[in-house]
């Protein structure tokens, strides 16, 4: 039997649990039964067993953006059009071309069969649907209008996807360029520099300071390499362990938003992916609590999760959304303000839809204004590592010639 997640309210107090049941509003009435108020409640994904976890890791991955851009695309068209349910997965799942996710497919249309709701059985699988999915499933089933909650999701999917292609597309040109540098100057450390040293002390000439720091360093390259690539892998393996922590994961995620140059667009980024997921749960008809949980499942950075999680518990208190909005020190003050004018008009969702288009619209302009500031930074880079290894090489052969004329 399903498994929910719940909180609720018992004598002015919270209290949490699990509670198993075979769907969402059964939970409700045993909640209710044992004289608890619900404030959430939450489906928690069903247990694979580890032989086919196992399987279905060493098949392939889970689904990309593209495959579920591609599967709510789909589902949006075939409830539209009327047909059944059961039937619109089962066409799907025969044009999947991903083994996980057509897999999947087969498992929730079991669970239909089965006489589960649909939110539930997509809820079980967090991996290939996420944790969105589900909640604007839950509300479309509720409203009646299911359709839109694939629109909304495939919508919400593109726009996300367009953003990071623009952060990876400005972001990759300086770091090949960095790379093509870093590896070209090992080579000639390692290769080049070694061949002119031994020619350099041949003819006993008096090397320049710079030539003698090429060499000191060529040396040291070449004696001890094999730690310098120990201490690279290690110092990687122990960064990407670190980050797995939780306390490595937060201090991580709020150091990618004050790096410099990057740091402002990945926070504009957030930002816009924030208050259009919370703009799309309010128009779904989740109270402000409910939205402030799912824009947290949804963020990829868990220092800003953590602040929405003490926005929701803020809400919970009694206060509103702009309040809890100002205390988190999250925010800049124009979303605010914008905040503060939508819970007046009681528009929230539209303002926070002009709040994302105008950060979408700053992320686009921070990454040209960055694309217009590293290459500029590249090039004088470059040219300083081409100079230091230009002047370190053919100083001395002035050196050396006159050395050379001097012995004639």
């Amino acid at each position: 039997m399903p498994a929910f997640r719940y909180s609720a309210r018992h004598q002015q107090e919270r209290v949490s649990g699990v509670v198993h049941a075979a769907d969402c509003a059964a939970a409700a009435a045993q909640l209710l039964a044992q004289k608890l108020e619900p404030l959430t409640i939450d489906p928690l994904p069903e247990r694979t067993p580890w032989r086919v976890r196992c399987k279905r890791f060493t098949r392939s991955a889970t689904p990309g953006v593209d495959e579920r851009i591609l599967f709510s695309r789909q589902m949006h068209a075939l409830i539209h059009a009327g047909v059944p349910l059961i039937q619109a997965f089962h066409g799907v799942r025969e044009h999947a071309h991903h083994a996980v996710l057509k897999e999947t497919l087969g498992q929730v249309i079991h669970a239909l069969q089965s006489g589960r709701d649909l939110a539930s059985a997509l809820a079980g699988h967090p991996e290939v649907f996420g944790r969105l999915l589900p909640r604007l499933v839950r509300v479309g089933e509720s409203t009646g209008r299911l359709e839109e909650a694939f629109q909304q999701m495939f919508q919400y999917l593109e726009m996300d996807r367009d953003i990071r292609r623009r952060i990876r597309t400005a972001l990759r040109y300086p770091l090949l360029v960095l790379g093509a540098a870093l590896v070209a100057l090992l080579v000639v450390n390692y290769f080049v520099i070694p061949a002119f040293a031994g020619l350099f002390a041949r003819f006993g000439a008096e090397l320049p300071l710079l030539t003698r720091l090429l060499v000191a360093t060529s040396r040291f390259t070449q004696a001890y390499w094999p730690f310098f690539v120990l201490g690279t892998v290690g110092s990687g393996y122990l960064f990407l362990a670190v980050i797995q922590t939780p306390k490595g994961r937060y201090w991580w995620d709020r150091t990618l938003l004050r790096l410099p140059l990057v740091g402002s667009i990945i926070h504009r980024a957030l930002l816009a992916r924030l208050a259009r997921t919370f703009a799309m749960g309010v128009r779904s008809g989740l109270t402000v609590a409910q939205t402030l949980s799912m824009v947290g499942e949804t963020l990829d950075n868990l220092f800003m999760a953590k602040k929405l999680a003490t926005m929701h518990e803020r809400v919970e208190r009694g206060e509103n959304l702009t309040q809890a909005a100002y205390h988190s020190d999250l925010f800049p003050p124009m979303l605010l303000q914008m905040l503060a004018v939508g819970e007046q008009t009681g528009q929230v969702d539209g303002m926070l839809i002009e709040v994302a288009r105008f950060y979408d619209r700053e992320v686009e302009y921070e990454i040209q204004v960055l694309g217009a500031m590293v290459e500029p930074v590249l090039i004088f880079i470059v040219a300083v590592l081409v100079l230091i290894l230009a002047l370190g090489i053919f100083l001395p052969m002035w050196n050396l010639g006159s050395v050379a004329l001097g012995r004639r």
